[in-house]
């Protein structure tokens, strides 16, 4: 998907712009939410898709914690055998396979079911459209069929300004939900900023000694990072909430220096944690821009550079575009960064990245 907003950038007032951003935000207090806990369950079944995923581990226990009774659909039988979903009703099947989730749906009386359903491969637009659009709609309809009382759609803050694939699909998903398109449902939507994983891709990297790619100054964007175990305890306050029904919540991490972030400042602390001297390697946007457009055009004859350019894109919209929102939680992505010190992960070439997705960053912790 092109860039048809995204041109032209004035590099000195987009950097003037993040650190006016940033400055507001830390003199500033989010008091839209209430950070903690509110509201807890009498053993209603809550039925999570995408589940087994990065924010389904702290949202699967948190949901057992507060009183619910969580399932999760997984193709393997064995996560039950995982200690984070130890005390969730595990149901076998695939959510992109319409007749599982309605049999996940129907097991037992649904009071709830929550949609953390998102691709993994963000580059690869038939997934994209069978995780991020058909599987969610899977839910949807069987949560009509059986009268559930709430549907929550797990969005992507991305959705104020979608310019990419599966923010295009999630905005649709959105949009039925709010349309009722499907038959009367309850709808709860979040949309959280961004998760530690992603400002911390290049962890490895940085402690094996390489240096720290920006674009230009490294100052386009700013973002509050929100830790999963944050957005679970902020999730579940919301199930069978009243004040939850028909509302967009868009999420973030609490604003302190810790957490507010452009990439640069995401690189520093990388530095920092690892002791060594900032070593940036900083490529000019216009010579991104210019390789972008050269594999878009041979992506239109060649299927295998279409991935690559569409990657290209990805990195630029992550680098120039805010994504603030009201702040919750505590934990900080520096905190998050500290636990990395000590491990080893595979760091992953570029090429990896683009290929396998989420699946080379450390999402154990």
């Amino acid at each position: 998907m092109a860039y048809s907003t995204i041109s032209s950038l004035d590099t000195d007032a987009a950097q003037q712009h993040s650190r006016e951003l940033r400055a507001r935000l830390l003199s500033s207090t989010s008091d839209t939410y209430a950070t903690g806990p509110s509201g807890s369950g009498n053993g209603e079944r809550v039925l999570v898709l995408g589940g087994t995923g990065y924010i389904g581990r702290a949202l699967v226990p948190e949901l057992a914690r507060r009183g619910y009774r969580p399932a999760v659909l997984a193709r393997d039988a064995s996560v039950k055998d995982d200690e984070a979903f130890a005390d969730a009703e595990v149901v076998t099947g695939d959510a992109t396979r319409a007749e599982d989730v309605e049999n996940a749906v129907a097991a037992a009386p649904t009071a709830v079911v929550i949609s953390l359903l998102s691709g993994r491969r963000p580059n690869d637009a038939e997934e994209c459209k069978q995780v991020d659009y058909d599987a969610v709609m899977n839910g949807i309809r069987s949560a009509v069929a059986h009268d559930v009382q709430q549907f929550i759609q797990i969005s992507d803050y991305g959705a104020y300004r979608p310019e990419l694939i599966p923010q295009v699909y999630k905005l649709q998903v959105e949009g039925e939900l709010m349309g009722q398109h499907h038959g009367a449902l309850p709808w709860t939507i979040v949309r959280p900023t961004a998760y530690y994983p992603y400002l911390s891709m290049t962890f490895g990297d940085v402690k094996n000694g390489l240096p720290y790619r920006i674009f230009d100054h490294g100052e386009y964007n700013v973002v509050n990072p929100i830790a999963r175990e944050d957005l679970a305890e902020f999730i579940t306050n919301q199930v069978l909430s009243a004040d939850a029904y028909g509302r967009v919540l868009p999420v973030g991490g609490p604003w302190v220096a810790d957490n507010v972030v452009t990439l640069k400042d995401a690189g520093q602390m990388m530095f920092d944690i690892t002791g060594r001297e900032p070593e940036w390697d900083v490529v000019p946007m216009a010579t991104w821009d210019k390789k972008i457009a050269r594999l878009t055009r041979i992506g239109k004859m060649s299927k295998k550079v279409a991935p690559v350019a569409y990657y290209l894109e990805a990195a630029k919209y992550w680098s120039v575009v805010d994504h603030v929102a009201p702040a919750y939680g505590s934990r900080t992505l520096r905190g998050f960064m500290d636990k990395l010190k000590d491990r080893e992960f595979p760091t992953g070439s570029f090429r990896e990245r683009m290929k396998n997705g989420t699946a080379v960053m450390p999402t154990d912790i």
